[in-house]
């Protein structure tokens, strides 16, 4: 090693211009790497866990369905989670709503200050027999509770404690303690019946507050929603009333999987006297996404890390391959003195390593520098600032370092091949036209062949068996296109090389075989230039596919008004229906509802995904005015049964229509039951029969976006039904909603709206205060449009913020590919030189060498969209098993604009590599060329 060291040092340097730009190539994907893994350290630390928002140490809450104040959880939930063995702390809490007064000296301190004078009551207090003294919060939320420890870290003293005290104890949250002027030792007084009771403050509990809420809205059951703490013992003793369970809060084994228990636990929640549910409000909800962007960031950490490993193995792989070419004898002569094949590859390994290492340490530095600028930008967003975390080292090691040792293996081999003979013989590579390996070909398309058919043909049994069958099909994919990328460039050389060299005045004899001279050195460069691009390519088709599931299709109606302030009869519809661009022939009240199935019949509790979940969301229609006719008001697209048939059992009993995906999952068919437990009525369990199966494209963000989803956040499917039995099972006398056509394409939405609200508070006997003075308008008009736009534009953003990592590795693989290109021209002075001694100008050898990159930039966007289109469709196959928005089989869609302009840029970009060669070539005069030969630059 001692001896290798050191000549391992000299040799990287023997071309420093190489080396360098082979530095900053490994030197970008370590930013890379670090940029967006730094963001998940620094996410990690913000969000640290979804329950640490409102749910604190615990991990669910039980409440009513309805979140109503006067509905408590009956005993018996308590007694069967706690029987479950994957329960490890159930608490039950009692959420009541009381008068509290903070200390008369607390009261006068919030108001110091404000206008009031310094020993008496503050100026505007009147002292009258039902005036309250400012400061203090009549309505405060108490949250009753014996649990042994507290929900959230204590900022000060103490947590309750179930001992017997003389005075009740009291744990106050940061927040209300400061608008109460309040600290530990403090009394509070309780206001019960006309009688006052003290409360001792012991402690003051660091809960977050939550958005969106105010003091008196009931949004979500949680621990983090109560103002004031107390025992059971504290409360029955001071409100004279029997401790209830307004909710459970729940904590479970660490090896236990949070949704397999959530929706094992579903069917079961809604079958009890009052039927409840796990909570999943606004503010549960926000931290779930927070936790999800934190996985994702993760996620898209990692991918980064192949990405750059795959950008930094490609680079230092052209620059160690071009080395070992250029001094196969003087590896020969090393080995005639005494060197062993062993230190051959060790010369060639230590190099990659010093590539590696070099780009990584400048990568670091770099990012280091622009992290501390970044920082104070991103410190709103990231409470704990952005930093060089271990996570992010960790990685950009694995990718630079990692990718520099897999590099480094091919050359070594071929340097270890070498033999003391090969010194009194240099080395050189045989120019002419070089053909590509007929039998490569095919074992390339074979392998290209298999992730389609595991994906399509031979579908996973087990959810076990996906992850391994995906990496199987994937990995024989990308070999398979290693194969052929030879073919590819052999055939674009053969059949645009004419072409082209007409195009751009260039002796067809000079260009011909020029990028199959050396046929491996440029399907190196193509596919280190299609790496990038074809990622970028794959991303687009995957994720526009997977969009158009979610895009409102043709069925969909042009609008709809949601009722905020209440709901109408079946007959006072038609004030609204006659607005000035509403069809009334087209118009249609329904009502919306979304019970829970009584049996989990889409497995949800095995794993849950956007289409399998323990409820649906049901629509009550006209079903003999909305589906029928030549031209009916829900265009569906008939999958299983018929619209007379679907008709018929609609309108003589609980028959449905359901869309086709909802039969693959449950495995039901035409004909079948399925029973419904209504949220409000437990006892009550309907059965409905599937009449007809429809496919419903974008019925997903339909549901989202209308308030049909009355319950919680998902729904398994959209289900329609008549109206009338729909409405009779689950009590809704009034339609909530009412879906329309405009009577011409330029109905003006903004106008209706503000017509149907008058039109409705009329209806209604409310008094019309004007929008201006409300929150909300009455009615809210909601059209397809306006979901289709703001669907496509959200995920618009979405699949261009996941495409830049692609992109800016193709960026830096342009680093590699300008390290092919001068060691091309390098290894061809003598041959330039030759040309311009017999009259070829340098204008003509400047063409020449950028039409090369012209024709590599072609090979590799060939490659390129053919490995991205099958990456994306195959991608999208596999999400169907494996993603949580995966299910619905959307068509393959392919985003021709973003491909071209990804091949343009492709295209764009192998040019410009070859325009510093060619240019630095062109401007040598012959002689220096014959005389230099294959020096060093």
């Amino acid at each position: 090693m001692q001896k290798v060291l050191p000549l391992a040092w000299a040799f990287l340097w023997e071309s420093p211009v190489r080396v360098m730009l082979a530095i900053v190539a490994t030197a970008a994907a370590t930013c890379l790497v670090i940029w967006i893994a730094s963001g998940y350290d620094a996410l990690e630390k913000t969000f640290d866990d979804y329950a640490n928002l409102s749910m604190g140490r615990y991990e669910l809450a039980i409440a009513p369905i309805g979140l109503k104040e006067e509905a408590f959880v009956p005993p018996e939930v308590l007694e069967d989670l706690k029987s479950d063995t994957r329960v490890t702390i159930a608490d039950p809490m009692w959420v009541y709503r009381a008068e509290v007064l903070p200390p008369r000296s607390a009261s006068r301190s919030v108001h110091r200050g404000r206008g009031s004078d310094e020993d008496g009551p503050p100026k505007g207090f009147d002292g009258g027999p039902n005036a309250r003294p400012p400061g203090s919060l009549p309505g405060t939320l108490l949250l009753i509770t014996d649990a042994s420890e507290a929900p959230f870290e204590m900022l000060r003293g103490d947590w309750l404690s179930t001992e017997a005290v003389n005075v009740p104890q009291a744990v106050v949250r940061t927040e209300t303690a400061e608008r109460m002027a309040i600290d530990v030792g403090d009394r509070l007084t309780l206001k019960q019946d006309d009688q006052d009771h003290q409360l001792q403050v012991i402690g003051i509990l660091n809960a977050p507050k939550l958005k969106g809420a105010g003091d008196s809205a009931l949004t979500i059951l949680a621990p983090s929603k109560g103002e004031i703490f107390i025992t059971s013992a504290a409360a029955e003793r001071v409100l004279s009333k029997p401790f209830k369970i307004s909710l459970i809060a729940i904590s479970l084994k660490e090896e236990t999987n949070i949704n397999k228990f959530r929706f094992g636990w579903a069917p079961q929640l809604a079958s009890y006297e009052t039927p409840v549910q796990f909570q999943q409000a606004f503010e549960v909800e926000e931290a779930l996404d927070q936790s999800s962007a934190a996985a994702n960031v993760r996620l898209q950490s990692f991918a980064a890390t192949g990405i750059s490993m795959l950008v930094a193995l490609l680079v230092v792989l052209c620059t160690l391959s071009m080395g070992v070419n250029e001094r196969i004898r003087q590896y020969a002569i090393l080995r005639s003195l005494s060197f062993t094949r062993f230190q051959i590859a060790q010369l060639i390994v230590l190099e990659g390593l010093f590539l590696g290492g070099l780009g990584l340490l400048t990568g670091l530095a770099i990012s280091w520098g622009v992290l501390l600028i970044v920082s104070s930008a991103a410190s709103q967003m990231l409470d704990h600032g952005v930093m060089l975390g271990r996570y992010s080292i960790l990685l950009a090691m694995a990718a630079t370092l990692g990718g520099a040792v897999l590099a480094s293996l091919i050359p070594a081999y071929r340097a270890m091949r070498v033999k003391p003979i090969d010194a009194m013989a240099p080395f050189v590579e045989v120019s002419g036209q070089k053909s590509f390996s007929r039998v490569g070909l095919m074992v390339g398309l074979g392998l290209i062949a298999v992730n389609p058919v595991l994906t399509f043909l031979v579908p996973p049994p087990f959810e076990a068996e996906i992850p391994v069958m995906m990496t199987v099909g994937f990995v024989c994919m990308t070999i398979g296109f290693v194969l052929i990328a030879p073919a590819i460039v052999v055939g674009v050389d053969r059949s645009l090389s004419p072409g082209l060299a007409r195009v751009m005045k260039i002796d067809r004899k000079l260009l011909a075989s020029q990028i199959t001279n050396h046929l491996w050195r440029t399907v190196g460069a193509s596919i280190s230039l299609a790496v990038g691009v074809g990622l970028f390519i794959g991303i687009q088709v995957w994720g526009y596919t997977m969009l158009e599931g979610f895009i409102p299709g043709p069925w969909t109606p042009d609008a709809l008004l949601q009722f905020n302030s209440g709901s109408l009869l079946p007959s006072e519809t038609s004030a609204v229906a006659i607005v000035p661009g509403i069809d009334p022939e087209r118009s249609f009240p329904i009502v919306v509802e979304q019970p829970r199935l009584s049996e989990d019949l889409t497995n949800s509790a095995e794993r849950a995904s956007v289409i399998r979940q323990d409820n649906i969301v049901l629509v009550g229609i006209d079903a003999k005015r909305a589906f029928s006719g030549s031209d009916p008001f829900l265009k569906f697209e008939w999958v299983e049964g018929t619209p007379e048939e679907a008709i018929g059992k609609l309108a003589s009993g609980r028959g449905c229509i359901v869309p086709d995906h909802f039969l693959r999952e449950t495995g039901l068919n035409l004909g079948d039951y399925f029973t419904l437990v209504p949220p409000e009525n437990a006892e009550k369990v309907v059965s409905y029969e599937i009449a007809g199966a429809v496919k419903l494209p974008g019925w997903h963000w339909q549901t989202k976006l209308t308030g049909f989803r009355t319950r919680t956040h998902r729904a398994a499917a959209l289900v329609f039904a008549n109206y009338e039995p729909v409405a009779e099972d689950f009590d809704l006398s009034q339609a909530s909603h009412l879906w329309f056509d405009f009577t011409s394409l330029d109905a003006d939405p903004q106008k209706i709206q503000e017509q149907a609200s008058q039109l409705y508070a009329k209806s209604k006997e409310m008094k019309d205060t004007g929008e201006n003075n409300r929150e909300e308008a009455d009615v809210q008009i909601i059209p397809v449009n306006q979901i289709r736009e703001r669907t496509r534009g959200a995920a618009r953003r979405w699949i261009w913020l996941v495409s830049q990592v692609p992109l800016i590795a193709s960026l830096i693989a342009t680093l590699g590919v300008l390290n092919v290109f001068l060691a091309s021209v390098r290894a061809r002075r003598w041959e330039f030189g030759v040309l311009r001694a017999i009259g070829i100008t340098s204008s003509t050898i400047i063409r020449t060498v950028l039409a090369e990159g012209l024709l590599i930039g072609i090979s590799a966007g060939l490659l390129s969209v053919s490995f991205g289109v099958m990456c994306g469709w195959c991608g999208c196959g596999i999400a169907q098993y494996m993603s949580f928005f995966g299910g619905m089989h959307p068509d393959l869609v392919i985003p021709w604009d973003a491909i071209a302009m990804g091949l343009i840029g492709l295209v764009l970009l192998a040019t410009l590599s070859a325009a510093w060669p060619a240019y630095s070539i062109g401007k040598t005069r012959p002689l220096v060329l014959l005389q230099e030969g294959r020096s060093s630059i």
